[in-house]
């Protein structure tokens, strides 16, 4: 003989708050994945600082050189 629902669920205590109804899963906001835009962004913001890094550098070296040659003022 094959268990029937009811006995399989015999167990399985009832829910409460929810009229009986099974319950839906939850969605969670941190498991969403990122956005086609949000990858952009994200590479967009590290290009620029790693330019603005390479930029930063170029001109305390071209800096120095000058201050070695004197031809800076002390600004």
């Amino acid at each position: 003989m094959k268990p029937t629902l009811d006995d399989i669920l015999n167990g399985v205590p009832e829910q409460s708050g929810n009229g009986g109804k099974p319950l839906s899963p939850t969605k969670k906001a941190d498991a969403r994945s990122e956005t086609q835009l949000d990858k952009i962004s994200a590479s967009a913001k590290r290009l620029l600082s790693e330019e603005a890094e390479q930029r930063a550098d170029k001109i305390a070296r071209l800096s120095a050189a000058r201050r070695a040659l004197g031809r800076e003022d002390n600004t």
